[in-house]
């Protein structure tokens, strides 16, 4: 999932000041930074292999069991702990020190794609198992998540957050685009055993390069943040601003039910055009072209508002169901491009509008919210659509997806608007700073006023 935030808050987080960006390369100015440029290197290897091995994983559950529906619950089981668990993972990463967090995420990612890596190539990789793993990946992206995005602050400081935050898109971006074409081309060659092992090598760079950097020291007092009501705390936030609550909805609406792709072109790959591993590759590449160019786009914009959000959500129902109906493989790669943009414009919009909007004092567990709503739908689209693509077809699981996301869009717009005008102008609350919760430290204290946590 990718987050970029569109400017910097009027507030100075965690006691860094704000220092001004070279004046020259802006576009790279966080690569300046060493730790950053070690941490992003070595992240981008990670991601790649990452990204092959969820390629190489939902080949192999669907050539095993040719069943959608089994391709659906190894997915939605990736994502169901940030469903379950996902808003104690902001409360986790203002706690503790997040590159301890981090480097204990890699290394339970590393023991989770060597065990898999084992299984598949001994021939002992009985479905149960398949389904204990993606679990086990969901539980450690739920804490690893909300800390990698605040650990970008401890490297770059806040004048560079934006900077950093684009950076780590088109990393995830380009990872998304190298990854899955690689993965297809080794799973023809090779086998799927062995992406496995590959995925689980990269690991060891990230390990290396967190090892290394030495963060700024923060002047948060960690483990300030109580467990009572901390869960709660970026919820009641959000659902005090309604521009804020309708961009989330428009998001979680998207995400859960027309972005099921590792569920979607597999099967298109499958069984609607029978281009094996390689087309689904190309399938994947397809769409990560229109992610750049939705990224870059993105990079050049002014500050995100709410009608980008809905712009990019329509647009992409709009290509998605496009390609649903597409009568040649080549006419639905081409469909995809559109598709990606869409959803990185979408992506992009949310991000910016939700890093620019939230006080720092609860930003980590805001972004937790972020993404709870962002993959924590997948357990319930991941299953819905495997079960339609299963008993309806291909076509209407895809369709159903993308139709549901411009309805729901709309709705949500419809709501927003007549809030608003009942309103008669913009909540006041939405756009001065806001009470900071007393149980999070900061320089100065201040009052929880209503949302004491």
């Amino acid at each position: 999932m990718t987050h970029t935030p569109a400017a910097t808050s009027p507030h100075t987080p965690d006691g860094y000041l704000p220092a001004p960006l070279p004046s020259s390369h802006k576009a790279f100015a966080a690569l300046a930074v060493r730790d950053y440029r070690i941490y992003l290197s070595s992240g981008l290897i990670s991601n790649i292999g990452t990204a092959m091995q969820g390629v190489a994983l939902d080949w192999f559950v669907l050539t095993r069991t040719h069943s959608g529906t089994a391709v659906g619950w190894t997915t939605g089981l990736q994502f169901a702990p940030v469903l379950l668990f996902g808003l104690w993972g902001g409360v986790l990463s203002d706690r503790y020190d997040r590159r301890v967090l981090l480097l204990t995420a890699q290394t339970l990612y590393a023991v989770q794609a060597a065990i898999l890596s084992v299984a598949v190539l001994t021939g002992h990789a009985p479905l149960w198992l398949i389904y204990f793993l993606s679990f086990w990946l969901g539980c450690v992206f739920t804490v690893e998540n909300p800390a990698r995005l605040s650990f970008v602050t401890e490297l770059v400081g806040s004048a560079l957050i934006p900077n950093a935050a684009g950076l780590n898109i088109l990393s995830l971006t380009m990872a998304r685009l190298i990854g899955p074409a690689v993965a297809g081309l080794l799973i023809a060659a090779v086998g799927t055993g062995w992406v496995f092992v590959i995925n689980t090598a990269s690991f060891a760079l990230v390990i290396a390069g967190l090892a290394v950097i030495r963060p700024s020291p923060r002047t948060m007092v960690r483990g300030s943040t109580p467990w009572k009501g901390a869960g709660t705390a970026g919820l009641r936030y959000v659902a005090g601003r309604p521009r804020l609550l309708a961009v989330l909805a428009v998001f979680g609406l998207v995400m859960t039910f027309g972005v099921n792709f590792p569920i979607t072109l597999t099967l298109f790959a499958g069984q609607v055009y029978s281009v094996g591993s390689r087309g689904l590759g190309f399938m994947s590449t397809a769409l990560g072209v229109g992610t750049i160019a939705g990224t870059l786009l993105a990079a050049r914009k002014a500050a995100p508002r709410v009608s980008k959000v809905v712009v990019g959500a329509v647009l992409f129902g709009a290509a998605e169901t496009a390609a649903a109906l597409a009568p040649a493989y080549v006419v639905f790669l081409a469909l995809l491009v559109p598709a990606g943009f869409g959803l990185m414009m979408l992506n992009t919009a949310v991000s910016g509008y939700v890093q620019s909007e939230v006080h720092e004092a609860v930003r980590g567990r805001v972004m937790a919210v972020y993404t709870v709503v962002a993959m924590g739908g997948t357990p319930i689209g991941g299953p819905v659509t495997g079960w339609i693509c299963q008993h309806a077809g291909v076509r209407w699981g895809m369709a159903v997806g993308a139709v549901v996301s411009i309805a729901g869009t709309g709705l949500v717009a419809l709501w927003l608007l007549g809030r608003l005008a009942a309103r008669g102008t913009a909540t006041a609350a939405e756009r001065v700073p806001q009470p900071v919760p007393a149980c999070v430290a900061v320089p100065a204290a201040a009052s929880c006023g209503e949302y004491d946590v």
